[in-house]
C-alpha cells in the first residue's frame, strides 16, 4: 500500500487522549465503523473512503522511551491510502507482521513518535495533533501523536 498526502484538505476534528490506566490512545468523537483498519504496532488507524480518520489502540509508554526528537515541520491536509485491500479487515502498515516500530517520547513538547524520528519525508497533520511522515516513495516513515496529556513517566 502507498500513502498519499493531500495538503489543503480539512483536518479531522477529533480530540486525541492517552488513557494511562489502559496504556492506550483514544479519540473523541469516536468513529464506530470503518471500511478497514491499518495496524501500526498495536495502534489501529481507521480508514473510511480511503482516508485515515481515527487513531486508537494500545501503546505502552515508559521512561526508557524519552528522547529529544522534535516533530517535523508539517502542513494541514488529509492522509489517503492507495490500496487493493479488502474491506472489513485489518492490515499491517509493514509487510512483516512481527515488525515493531520504535517509540520515543519528547516529554517537554508532548509528542510521541512511532517509527523513525530521524528519517525525512513529507509531513501532514491529518487529524488534530496527529502528524504522519511519508517518504518520496509514498511509504510510511513515522506517526507523531500529541495527546491532550502524556502519562506520568
Amino acid at each position: 500500500m502507498k500513502f498519499i498526502i493531500e495538503y489543503g484538505h480539512p483536518v479531522e476534528q477529533r480530540l486525541l487522549t492517552y488513557i494511562q490506566e489502559e496504556y492506550s490512545f483514544d479519540m473523541e468523537p469516536f468513529v464506530k465503523s470503518c471500511d478497514f483498519e491499518l495496524i501500526l504496532n498495536k495502534i489501529s488507524l481507521s480508514v473510511i473512503d480511503d482516508t485515515i480518520v481515527q487513531i486508537t489502540g494500545f501503546c505502552g509508554l515508559d521512561k526508557s522511551m524519552k528522547s529529544n526528537y522534535q516533530v517535523p515541520e508539517y502542513k494541514k491536509g488529509c492522509l489517503r491510502v492507495e490500496h487493493n485491500l479488502n474491506y472489513g479487515f485489518a492490515y499491517g502498515v509493514n509487510d512483516d507482521d512481527n515488525y515493531e516500530y520504535p517509540v520515543c517520547i519528547n516529554v517537554q513538547s508532548g509528542w510521541v513518535c512511532i517509527g523513525n524520528p530521524e528519517k525525512k519525508g513529507n509531513a501532514v497533520e491529518f487529524i488534530n495533533n496527529c502528524v504522519a511522515v511519508i517518504d518520496d516513495d509514498k511509504e510510511f516513515v513515522s506517526l507523531w501523536l500529541k495527546p491532550e496529556k502524556l502519562p506520568d513517566i
